[in-house]
């Protein structure tokens, strides 16, 4: 690869807890977990995954990549920490564009779903960002057929609707793939991997 190029991949995992699974994590938490708790029954092996989907690939949109370059060059803007970010999931099969502003799902909870990023989340190190978000069991139930990353500003309203989620919302990139579809009950936690090289 030539030296000039700049490289931007990005993937997801989607990790699956069914309801059975989430009814036993309840009687062991007490409540329904939150993402970190997942994370941590998880690493201690209390808990398994019911399944692990993988996706490779995600567009960096136009005002993804404006956001970039602003941010480099100082010319500021919101960042992507744990107050600002943003992952949606939505419905729509409908390709990807660069000049994607929301989920082709965007406007009902039914077809989209925006929230924060979980506790500690998002991380970076050597040009790898890695955000999770844990969707719990009464929200982003329907086929999971695109996924984002986002940035807003103020206080992160989960819904369907991207201009409702927070304040100048940005889409920073865009991916259209079958992730499986979540039921009621269910906890799917999204895991995104964006390296930059």
């Amino acid at each position: 690869m030539p030296d000039d190029v700049l490289r931007w991949h990005a993937e997801c995992r989607v990790v699956k807890f069914a309801p059975a699974t989430v009814l036993d994590m309840i009687r062991h938490v007490g409540r329904e977990p939150v993402g970190h708790e997942i994370a941590d029954l998880m690493h201690r092996g209390v808990f398994t995954p019911d399944d692990i989907h993988h996706e490779i690939g995600n567009l960096l949109t136009t005002a993804g990549l404006n956001r970039l370059t602003s941010l480099f060059e100082g010319a500021g803007g919101a960042v992507f920490n744990n107050a600002d970010a943003i992952v949606g999931v939505g419905s729509s099969t409908t390709a990807a564009a660069v000049g994607d502003t929301a989920l082709g799902g965007n406007g009902s909870t039914t077809s989209a779903y925006y929230q924060g990023a979980d506790v500690g989340y998002p991380t970076q190190s050597g040009g790898v960002i890695n955000c999770n978000a844990t969707f719990a069991t009464g929200n982003a139930n329907f086929a999971w057929n695109e996924w984002m990353l986002g940035i807003a500003t103020g206080t992160i309203t989960p819904g369907g609707t991207f201009a409702s989620v927070g304040t100048s919302p940005l889409m920073f990139n865009h991916k259209v793939a079958s992730l499986g579809t979540k039921a009621s009950g269910a906890i799917w936690t999204l895991q995104a991997t964006c390296t930059i090289s």
